[in-house]
Parts: C-alpha cells; structure tokens; sequence
C-alpha cells in the first residue's frame, strides 16, 4: 500500500481521503474486509486511534460496515463495478492575488433549530478586527467593492473550505452573498424558469421552499430517510434544473446523505444535465468523528457549495457564500449586481481578517463544547421527561434534533399551550412539503437556549403533553 503524508491536511484528513478514494475507484472492492485498525496502523505508519477515527468516520458516511466479531467491510454503494470514470473531479490549482415571522424576537424559552447562541457572539474580538480594519482601511475601502465580494475574503473562504471540507477553489469561483437566502434566491433566477422544476428534500426549511416557490418553480417534494434523499424516489419524469440537498446534517431530520446516494445523486445529474446545488448551513458542528466532507469534494463541475456564517458566527452579519463551477461564476455575478444587494465591503473585510487570525477557528471550537453540553442536557431532559415515549434522532452535529412522540399530535392546539407558558416549539409537520407524516416530532433546538432553561422547557413540555386538556392524542 503506497501513502505518503504531505502538508495538505492533518494526518486523520489524508488518511480519510486516501481511504475513501481507494473505495470510490474500486482498488477496495464491495464487501472487501479491511485490515484490523491495529494492522492498518502499522502497514501506514500511524496510531491505531488514528485509524479508528478515519474508520468510524467511514462508517457514519456509509462507505464502510461495521460486522461485529468479523470485522470492517467495504459497503456496497450501488455499482457492481468501479464507480464512473471522473467522480472526483479535477483538482483546480490555486490562484492567486426560517418558520414564519413569529420566530423572531419570543421572549420565553424558545427551542428554535439553527439558532446559534447570541450571548456568545464573539463581541470583544469582532471589535479588535474591526478597529484594525478601519484603521487601516484606505479611501478605496470606503467605496464600492466588486459584486462578488471583496478579494481578501473570497481568498480566506478559499483556505477555510480547503481545511474544514476538502474543497478546492479559486478565489474568482467564491461569490459573496447576503446569507443562504439570496445565494437560493440567485440560482433560482439564472438557474430556473417559470415551471421549470427543482427536485427539493421534503421536509426542507421553509424559507427555501418559500424562495422556490416565488420564483415560479415547480417544487417537486422527495422523502427523506436515515440516509438522506431517497433518491430512487424521485418521479421517473421530472426533469428538474437543479437538486436541493443538505447532504452533511439534512434539514431537519439531521441525517448524512450516504456514500451510495451521494454516488447515486452525482449519477442522476449527470445523466439529467442539471445541478445539485449543496446546502451546508451548521455541519461544523459535529460531535463525534470528523466533519463529514462536502458533496462538491466529488464532484466540483456538477456541485453548487453554499455555505454561512450565520450559524457559526451570528445572524446579524448577514454573510454567506457559494462555491460554483467557474462556467456560472460570471452570469451569478452579474444577476447580483443587477439586483441592487452588494455586500457590505468593511464587513467583508472584518471578516476575512478574523478568519485569517483563526479567531473563527479559535470561536467554533468554543462553541462546539458549549453546544455539545447544551445537546446533552436536552438529552438528558427528554429522556428524564419521557423515557421510552420519546425516541431521540438527528443529535450527531449542528444545532437541533428531533423528538419523536409516537401517539401525540403537535397540533396548533398544543404549541398555543404552550406558547402561553413562554415556551416555543417546532412541529416538524412545519417543514413538511408534503403535510401529514411528521405530525408526532418536534425539531427542538438547544443552540440559543442556556442549559438552566432547557431544564425549565422540557418541564413545561412534559406538564402540557401529561395534560389531557393541553395536547392532542393521534
């Protein structure tokens, strides 16, 4: 076995790599039992921790299975031959140079998914970088900057996605946007025309499916599982001009797209022509194993990346971008000059100066173990609460999970309850396209509710569902 450790990545990153990459081209093939973890270790070079973590990594992404007594074994990811010719890509060098408005502002304990912690928001050394900026900043910095956002931070996002998700870019392939919401807006208007249709996880986030809608497309809804998009569930018609997934932590049932559909997905596009355009809102947070690599490192000419620093910043900064194929850079560009929403410059240069201090580094790992704690409480609340009447899912990364309820019915009648005891919650039949399967889950978020209140939340929880007056049976 031929590995050599370079200066791309950590250890763990390059094995990950070297690992799948031997699985994806068929050099390991389906059903292959892999060395022992101890065996491996030594044939590489490295600890057997390092091998475990690369493994079970393997195993949550669904490239390998783990048999117990037996050993670990290749997964059968759809073909009974090495996969398609190209799946990776070509490596680019470098270059260089939510629910309804009643969301907002609740003043009691509200459980709300993919709110990140305000009290949090790193105040002190968002001021340091923003003295810095103004102080340094020339006349230039104080007039327009080019639409698809200022140089220096499409250049910092460049090296932020190389490190944390393996996706290479240039900085001319970064578009700088006021947040997920008007990258969606963007590609719906260049991508897709009155009629047309989009292929869109059910349940999504409704802000999407919202955006989807006012822009004329016709939504066609595919069910979700513990493996993300059920793609063999797709209408044999459709022909849609992109597909919506939120392959690392899907929204909001928080599965991870499996290496099989992930193949599978990158194979119906293609044979379709279309897009799939890659939704990676707050997978940075993940609380075991490695962060799951992004959907584009397989496929850069056929992935749309989005992603935000709403989630691991805050939402005020109103920041996001895309990662796009070079051929939609230019038409993407021009459709946001034209649409009047530059991005603030000195904001963009904020920021680029906290990313490259590693202050946005230093601030997820913070937040990582102030979530992780907050995730365990609710846990620990619910199971306390409920104990086999609540089954718990979706808990690996990001800011929520989900609460299954078999035999109650989150209708309007019981979220009124309990919005007049100052607590919010989140039906998931709210994200549902299609309406009347989720009705027993609630997507309960921890990530802007202190510990001391999840306690008190899940409390008055269990008073209104153990009230017969107060909640609905199924």
């Amino acid at each position: 076995m031929s590995w050599t450790l370079n200066a791309d990545g950590s250890k763990t990153e390059q094995i990950y790599r070297y690992l799948r990459d031997r699985i994806i081209d068929g050099r390991y093939l389906i059903g292959q039992r892999l060395p022992s973890s101890r065996d491996m270790a030594k044939e590489l070079g490295v600890s057997r921790a390092l091998i475990v973590d690369v493994y079970e990594q393997l195993i949550a992404e669904g490239y390998l299975e783990s048999r117990q007594g037996s050993g670990t074994y290749v997964t059968d990811l759809g073909q009974g031959k090495p996969l398609f010719s190209g799946l990776l890509g070509t490596a680019v060098p470098s270059e260089r140079k939510e629910p309804a408005e009643s969301g907002y502002r609740f003043e009691g304990i509200d459980f709300r998914p993919s709110l990140p912690a305000l009290e949090y928001a790193p105040r002190k050394k968002w001021k340091e970088a923003a003295l810095h900026v103004f102080d340094a900043a020339g006349d230039s910095e104080f007039g327009h900057d080019h639409p698809a956002g200022n140089w220096e931070l499409r250049t910092q996002i460049c090296r932020l996605v190389l490190q944390s998700k393996g996706i290479e870019c240039k900085p001319s392939q970064i578009v700088v946007t006021a947040g997920a919401t008007q990258a969606i807006a963007l590609l719906c208007k260049l991508l897709v025309r009155p009629g047309e249709e989009i292929v869109a996880e059910d349940p999504t986030a409704t802000f999407i499916h919202d955006i989807f809608v006012s822009s004329g497309a016709a939504v066609v809804p595919v069910p979700v599982d513990q493996e993300g998009l059920r793609i063999n569930e797709i209408p044999g018609e459709a022909k849609p001009k992109f597909l919506f997934v939120t392959p690392s932590h899907q929204f909001p049932f928080g599965s991870i797209l499996s290496a099989a559909r992930r193949i599978q997905l990158l194979e119906y596009a293609r044979s379709r022509d279309c897009y799939v355009v890659e939704d990676d809102y707050d997978s940075e947070f993940r609380y075991s194993g490695l962060p799951v690599r992004a959907l584009r490192e397989l496929n850069a000419q056929r992935v749309i990346y989005i992603g935000t620093f709403s989630k691991n910043l805050f939402p005020a900064l109103r920041l996001g971008y895309m990662v796009v194929p070079e051929e939609l850079a230019a038409p993407l560009v021009r459709l946001k000059y034209l649409s009047g929403h530059a991005s603030p410059t000195l904001s963009q240069l904020i920021l680029a100066r906290f990313i490259a201090e590693r202050q946005l580094e230093r601030h997820v790992a913070r937040m990582k173990r102030i979530y992780g704690k907050r995730r365990e409480s609710l846990i620990a609340h619910l199971s306390r609460a409920f104990g086999s009447k609540v089954a718990i899912s979706g808990d690996a990364a990001g800011l929520h999970l989900v609460a299954d309820f078999p035999g109650y019915r989150f209708d309007s009648k019981i979220t009124a309850s309990l919005e007049e005891r100052q607590v919010r919650v989140y039906p998931a039949e709210t994200y549902a396209i299609v309406k009347g399967n989720y009705e027993h889950k609630l997507i309960m978020g921890y990530g802007n509710v202190p510990e001391r209140r999840i306690a008190e939340g899940i409390e008055m929880l269990a008073s209104v569902i153990h009230d017969p007056y107060g909640g609905a049976r199924a």
